[in-house]
């Protein structure tokens, strides 16, 4: 597998890269009023709506308002919408030999166990993989961590 590397709130993260739509810089989304924290806003990407989420508050952590990189990922729903995660900055593409994939460590916090579905190593860091299915499960579910 093929993982996009990035860092968000000072740590290091991979998601499969064929997950991955695009890459926006520097996005503008609109806040919410009312929405659960971890709900950052929405955007419009040539007509699709895109519900950029803090990768940060769904870790369980207060939000870095510094994080203007989204990963927007593939549809999900009904075809049109998206969602993309707030990140600091995208690294590189790395190689993951899925029978290196480490679980995740029991002291990890039930917020990070429902969006880290493992640990890897490469090139001599350790990244945690996202989750992407367990995100959009919880969003499309309504638990995105103000009602747990």
């Amino acid at each position: 597998m093929r993982g996009l590397s990035f860092q968000a709130d000072g740590e290091l993260f991979t998601v499969d890269v064929t997950l991955v739509r695009k890459v926006v810089r520097n996005m503008a989304f609109t806040p919410i009023p009312a929405s659960p924290r971890a709900v950052a806003g929405i955007a419009n990407m040539k007509g699709r709506v895109v519900t950029v989420l803090s990768l940060a508050e769904l870790l369980g952590r207060k939000s870095d308002a510094q994080a203007k990189n989204v990963v927007i990922f593939k549809s999900f729903t009904n075809g049109n919408d998206q969602m993309g995660l707030m990140i600091d900055r995208v690294n590189d593409l790395i190689d993951i030999d899925e029978n290196e994939i480490l679980p995740l460590l029991k002291t990890a916090d039930e917020e990070e166990h429902l969006c880290i579905s493992g640990m890897v190593e490469a090139d001599g860091l350790l990244y945690r993989i996202i989750d992407v299915d367990s995100i959009i499960s919880r969003f499309k579910d309504g638990r995105t961590g103000d009602d747990e």
